[in-house]
Formats: C-alpha cells, sequence, structure tokens
C-alpha cells in the first residue's frame, strides 16, 4: 500500500511505469542534494556520480535547522517505504527526472501521500526557487495547467509540479508556489 501512494503521486511526474524502482530514488536524491548544498562530499559511487564533489567540505556538514528537520522527515520516509538504495551502484535509473530539484535553492521534502489539481482555474503564479515571495522565479503556473503535490508544504507554500494540459506526462514546470492550506483553486482534486 505504501508503494502504491508514492507511486501514484510520482505518476504526476514524466514517467512511465517505473513506479517499483524510482519510489526510493526521489527521497535518496532529495535528502542528499540537501547534503551536498551544504558541502557534503560524497564517497560512494552513486553519491559522487549524482553530485559534484568540487568544494565540498567534508562528511561533517553543518544543516540548517530547516534542512534538518527535511532530512528528519526523508528519512522517516525511505524508512517507512522500507527503501534501500544501492549506493555501490553507478547512477539513478530515473536521475532526469528529479532534476528539476536542482534549480530550487530549498530543496522539498517529499511525502508519502499525495494529491493533484486537475485543471488550475486561478490566476497565473510565479514558481518560486524558495518558499518565500522575494525568491528568485523559476517557472510559471497557468490556468489549465495540472498541479501535482508530492512535497511537504512550508506554511503555505507548496513546491509544486506543473504538468501539460494537453500531456500529464511531460513536466513543464516545478518551483515553490504560496498555494497551501486550500488557496488553489481546480476544476478537480485527486488524492
Amino acid at each position: 500500500m505504501k508503494r502504491f501512494a508514492l507511486s501514484a503521486a510520482l505518476a504526476l511526474l514524466p514517467v512511465p511505469a517505473f513506479a517499483d524502482v524510482i519510489y526510493c530514488e526521489l527521497p535518496w536524491f532529495a535528502r542528499n542534494l540537501i547534503f551536498d548544498r551544504a558541502g557534503y562530499c560524497f564517497a560512494s559511487p552513486l553519491g559522487r556520480a549524482t553530485f559534484d564533489n568540487t568544494g565540498c567540505t567534508g562528511s561533517d556538514v553543518t544543516l540548517s535547522e530547516r534542512d534538518r528537520a527535511a532530512i528528519d522527515h526523508i528519512l522517516d520516509l525511505e524508512e517507512a517505504l522500507d527503501c534501500a538504495i544501492d549506493s555501490s551502484r553507478p547512477r539513478l535509473e530515473h536521475l532526469a527526472h528529479f532534476e528539476h530539484l536542482r534549480n530550487a535553492d530549498v530543496v522539498p521534502a517529499p511525502v508519502e501521500h499525495e494529491s493533484g489539481c486537475i485543471g488550475y482555474t486561478g490566476p497565473v503564479l510565479p514558481l518560486r526557487a524558495a518558499p518565500q515571495a522575494d525568491a528568485r522565479v523559476i517557472g510559471e503556473l497557468r490556468p489549465g495547467d495540472n498541479v501535482g503535490f508530492i512535497f511537504l508544504n512550508e506554511g503555505i507554500w507548496d513546491y509544486v509540479l506543473i504538468n501539460d494540459p494537453d500531456d500529464m506526462s511531460t513536466l513543464r514546470d516545478a518551483g515553490w508556489a504560496p498555494v497551501g492550506l486550500g488557496r488553489i483553486e481546480c476544476e478537480m482534486y485527486a488524492g
């Protein structure tokens, strides 16, 4: 059942039916991206292949309170989903589906239960690199878009995945938007 919940959310990503492999790669990638940003030096083949160790400072890095909480949440999720990524492998099989997270200044934490907005009916909203109004714009939410929610919200801010309304398998944009706590207008909701 746990695999099904995250697998359904991952259906909002531009992914064929790879849920059994991909469902643990997203939390692994998000968790380690936070460590990478903090200067962690990866020693495993998978870590070195996925993240650039240039400028890394070691294996004992300092995390902000927010990032520590996100890491703890992701570790709990990985445990709940029985994830065991083999870090001796040379690459993540579906890394291309998570590359949008590299654009975020604040890395969102994936959640086990997902939801979606089909046919967004609100105004055009900028998607931001961090959950704050003055963060740089990295995308756009437009009327008619399909919106996936598979990350932990931060107050009114959600890191959203925007799929093309005509092609649910194509991720068009991703970023933080102030649409949380029931603030999004949609034709239909899922999840």
